[in-house]
C-alpha cells in the first residue's frame, strides 16, 4: 500500500498545505431551541417605526480560542405589506456587526421576505458571546411579522452558530 495512508480519527486544530495556508476547521456547532411558528404566539412585531426589534432568534456560543471567527446561519421568514424599507442586523452582544437594508414592493397585498442568512464573525473572546437578528420597518411596522404563521405555516425559524479554527 505504498502511498496510502489510513486513519479513522485524526483530531487536530492546524492543518496547513505545503504553501503554508492553513486550512480551517469547525471546533463547535450551536443550535438552540428553534422558534416554531404553529399559532401566532411566536411570531414577533417590531415595537415601532424606525425602531429595532428582536426577532427572538438568538444563540450563544463560547469559543475556544480568541483567534476563533464565528459563522453565523440564520433561517426564518418576514411577512410584510407592500411599499416598505426594512433593516435587518446581526448583533454581538450590543454591537451591530452587520447591518442589511431590504425594500418590499409589490402591487398590493402581503409577501414574505427570509431573514439574512450568513456572516463570519471575529469575536477576539473566549468569553460566552450571544448573537441575535433583529429588524425595523421605517413605516408600516404593525402589518410586519417575523416568524408568522396566520392560517397556514411557513415553516420554523433559526440560527445556528459555528466556530471555525482561526
Amino acid at each position: 500500500m505504498s502511498g496510502t495512508i489510513e486513519a479513522t480519527n485524526v483530531q487536530t486544530d492546524n492543518i496547513k498545505n505545503t504553501s503554508g495556508t492553513a486550512y480551517h476547521f469547525i471546533k463547535q456547532v450551536v443550535q438552540p431551541a428553534k422558534l416554531s411558528n404553529t399559532g401566532s404566539s411566536t411570531q414577533t412585531t417590531p415595537t415601532g417605526n424606525a425602531t429595532w426589534s428582536d426577532t427572538g432568534l438568538t444563540a450563544t456560543i463560547t469559543p475556544s480560542s480568541t483567534s476563533s471567527k464565528v459563522l453565523i446561519f440564520c433561517n426564518g421568514l418576514f411577512y410584510l405589506r407592500r411599499n416598505e424599507e426594512i433593516r435587518f442586523r446581526f448583533m454581538r452582544g450590543t454591537t451591530a456587526i452587520l447591518t442589511m437594508c431590504g425594500y418590499a414592493e409589490t402591487s398590493d397585498g402581503f409577501f414574505t421576505m427570509t431573514a439574512p442568512s450568513g456572516y463570519m464573525d471575529s469575536p477576539s473572546t473566549t468569553s460566552a458571546t450571544t448573537y441575535k437578528l433583529q429588524f425595523y420597518a421605517q413605516g408600516e411596522y404593525a402589518s410586519m411579522r417575523f416568524n408568522y404563521s396566520g392560517t397556514s405555516s411557513l415553516g420554523e425559524a433559526s440560527i445556528t452558530l459555528l466556530e471555525v479554527a482561526g
